[in-house]
């Protein structure tokens, strides 16, 4: 294989290890015992039949409902990391965010903590693919996509340029360019492993970091304006979670959403952007990602993911993109032109509706083809694929470099994000989806699964007044309903319809009676309830954000004698892993 064919193959489509989704064998008899049920199911058939071989996974705890309310949230990742060791398995990051940790047991010892109370869900630690450029978008190009989008217009009639605003770049890490200089506010790394990540100077191994970096918030210095991201006053903060061969694993990637919750007021972090997923297996219900992004969310972050690049097959939408209180973005190819009358669905964006829950996705879309944004020289792109430099006002020294796929489309629509909240700070993350869609420009061709409510307009959506609802009226995720019960216990309790479930809760008492001290905290209950209704301002996110686990220390102390309270020996040598 040529070395362009390698760094593609690297860095395009495959979602997720065949190694992680390759068991299809069926489940022996008497398997989906209750136990069981808390495994995902594509985990459950690989341990089965790997009974002595290592598996990564996320192992969440089960709630305690019974805990004093206030109880700091970290202690779910002791929990989970208690239970591991009791299980023989050895223990890798706290995930506080998540209510777990991750780990690696071999399929034998993921059957045995599966039956341990303290355990709730157990679930892949997947790879994840930052995904871009197919086959189909080779050729070379000049992309007028931030005239497609009109940011612009927004520059010039209203001064917005998303100035003071932080967007936080979940990616291979982002380059010193000069159409950031001063704007790169933090660069921490997670690739090396750990909880905290460690600071560390601006840098890019992967390129595609400082690509989507560079749609988001270019400033245009090094192409005299002629490349200018969407939000060009906007700060970046460069959270490294993917290595430089394109790839990371869920328990990275929710890690680094970890450290954005706890820094998000010292750096104004008010958006996210995550060009990356993996092949939904699971109901985002049960997803890890799906409970770390729905934190975020809640906690006055807007989420933005790139649908995925397995189009043209329907319900292809990629994990984080298939929950329903993140931004999903598909991508369109705009012909080269900033009219829509010549654009088209691109080939590989990724369709709806997704798998599993078959929810209505993307929910919107933006230029993805043949965009042109910053480059990382001598990064894996960069040496990969030599043909996709382009030139800026220095032709000795190019400082730019074409990309195509969702990767790409997903930025534009943060940039107008960081638009969006320059001119009104007040908007929650709801609102600002629903402020996305209804202002989106409809499109000619396309339906509801594959270019969601059209192509995003910067102009009207951050002209757009008035208020919205701004919430998604489907279900939070288990993970993130059993994180919440301590911090919102004692509000009052909305219920969205009064009819639901035959006006019952799942214990049969009726909506209009149950309390918090009849409450059934279920699927069913969650499924009812008015997220929105709750004061969010009162949860101790920073509690959540328990990032500085001693896992060495005391912590480990205290799980080694949980561990040798029910008599099972403890064994060391996970450190290695974090």
């Amino acid at each position: 294989m040529s070395r362009r064919g390698w760094v593609g193959a690297r860095w395009a489509g495959i979602c997720l290890a065949a190694v992680i989704v390759t068991a299809t064998q069926a489940f022996p008899a008497g398997a989906k015992t209750h136990d069981m049920a808390r495994i995902s199911p594509a985990l459950l058939a690989l341990a089965q039949s790997h009974l002595k071989d290592n598996l990564p996974v996320i192992v969440r705890a089960s709630s305690k409902q019974n805990d004093n309310k206030h109880q700091n949230n970290g202690h779910d990742a002791e929990r989970a990391a208690a239970a591991v060791t009791r299980a023989e398995g050895k223990t890798g990051r706290a995930l506080s965010i998540v209510g777990g940790a991750s780990a690696t047991l071999t399929g034998a010892e993921i059957l045995a903590l599966a039956k341990d109370s303290d355990v709730s869900y157990i679930a892949s630690d997947d790879l994840v693919m930052a995904t871009f450029d197919p086959a189909g978008a080779a050729a070379l190009a000049s992309s007028p996509g931030v005239l497609a989008v009109g940011a612009p217009d927004v520059w010039r009639q209203l001064g917005v340029t998303g100035k003071g605003v932080g967007v936080a770049i979940l990616d291979s890490g982002i380059a010193p360019h000069p159409d950031l200089a001063g704007r790169i506010v933090a660069s921490v790394d997670f690739t090396a492993g750990g909880t905290s990540g460690t600071l560390v100077a601006p840098a890019d191994p992967g390129g595609h970091g400082t690509h989507v970096a560079g749609i988001v918030a270019g400033d245009g210095t090094a192409s005299g304006g002629a490349y200018t991201g969407v939000a060009p006053g906007a700060n970046v903060v460069d959270v490294r979670v993917i290595t430089a061969s394109g790839s990371t694993t869920v328990s990275t990637l929710i890690a680094g959403m970890q450290w954005v919750l706890a820094h998000r007021s010292q750096y104004n972090i008010r958006v996210v952007n995550l060009s990356l997923g993996a092949r939904a297996t699971t109901s985002y219900v049960d997803d890890p990602l799906a409970t770390a992004v729905e934190v975020l969310v809640f906690a006055g972050i807007a989420v933005v993911v790139s649908a995925g690049n397995d189009g043209p097959s329907p319900s292809t939408i990629t994990t984080p993109g298939t929950d329903p209180y993140v931004i999903t973005v598909g991508g369109i190819d705009d012909n080269g032109t900033a009219t829509t009358a010549d654009d088209a669905l691109a080939a590989w964006s990724s369709r709806g509706p997704t798998p599993i829950d078959g929810l209505a996705k993307p929910d919107l879309v933006a230029p993805g083809r043949k965009i042109v944004s910053l480059r990382s020289p001598g990064s894996t792109l960069d040496i990969g694929l030599p043909d996709r430099v382009v030139a800026g006002l220095d032709l000795l020294a190019p400082a730019y470099f074409r990309l195509s796929g969702t990767s790409m489309a997903a930025p534009a629509v943060t940039g107008v994000v960081a638009l969006m909240l320059e001119r009104n700070a007040a908007l929650t993350p709801g609102q600002v989806k629903d402020r996305l869609k209804s202002t989106a420009t409809p499109l000619a061709y396309g339906s509801t699964y594959t270019t969601g409510s059209g192509l995003v307009s910067a102009a009207a959506a951050v002209a757009a007044a008035g208020k919205t609802a701004g919430a998604a009226a489907d279900p939070v995720s288990a993970g993130f309903a059993s994180l919440m019960y301590k911090f919102l216990y004692g509000q009052p309790l909305v219920w969205r319809d009064l009819a639901f479930n035959g006006g019952v809760d799942s214990n049969g008492v009726l909506w209009s009676a149950v309390t918090w001290s009849n409450v059934a905290w279920d699927a069913t209950t969650w499924a009812n309830l008015k997220w929105e209704s709750f004061n969010w301002s009162t949860v101790s996110w920073q509690d959540i954000a328990w990032e500085d686990i001693a896992w060495e220390g005391i912590t480990w102390e205290a799980l080694n004698l949980k561990a040798k309270s029910k008599g099972v020996k403890v064994r060391r040598g996970w450190e290695a892993l974090d």
